[in-house]
């Protein structure tokens, strides 16, 4: 999700080729090499498997997460790329600071966090047609718990987590 937000959320606002590259980059950097590193990881059994199945293993994926999108958003506020991309970087900064500190303890539903952000986000950045996702995050969150992935508590704790502080970083930044 967050890889369709960079690249969608600054082309929709600005409709320029910059706009589409910066958003591109930003998901190939942040999203695409962490995808890699972990894929990579897991069929030389370092993981067990790509979605970080083993607490002990979750800290330094999301420590290295962490480091891409600090760069990367370093990166956009010193060449002033997109705003967007910085509210969206910015947020995902402060809810894997929160991700890193509550994961080993307790497993905090990551998806339910950003379908709860993408639902702040998505009307902030396109108006109201972006409550047309609701349904979409809701429907997500439904199979998160149906796969037994994770109980209510974990997903209405995420999906709070990501109204509030995604959707309201975003929102401050970007919107």
């Amino acid at each position: 999700m967050l890889a369709a937000l960079l690249v969608v959320l600054p082309w929709t606002v600005h409709r320029s080729l910059g706009a589409l590259l910066w958003g591109v980059a930003a998901a190939l950097a942040v999203c695409g090499v962490s995808l890699a590193t972990v894929t990579v990881l897991a069929r030389r059994g370092v993981l067990t498997d790509h979605h970080v199945s083993v607490k002990e293993h979750r800290r330094p994926v999301m420590l290295g997460t962490f480091a891409l999108v600090a760069v990367f958003l370093a990166v956009n506020l010193a060449f002033h790329g997109p705003v967007e991309i910085t509210g969206l970087l910015m947020a995902t900064l402060a809810a894997s600071a929160v991700v890193a500190l509550v994961s080993p303890f307790w497993k905090i539903s990551v998806h339910g966090m950003m379908m709860g952000g993408t639902a702040v986000i998505l009307p902030v950045a396109v108006g109201p047609w972006g409550l047309l996702f609701l349904p979409v995050a809701v429907a997500v969150c439904v199979s998160r718990r149906v796969l037994r992935a994770h109980t209510w508590a974990q997903l209405f704790a995420g999906f709070g987590f990501g109204i509030v502080v995604l959707g309201g970083i975003y929102a401050l930044i970007a919107g």
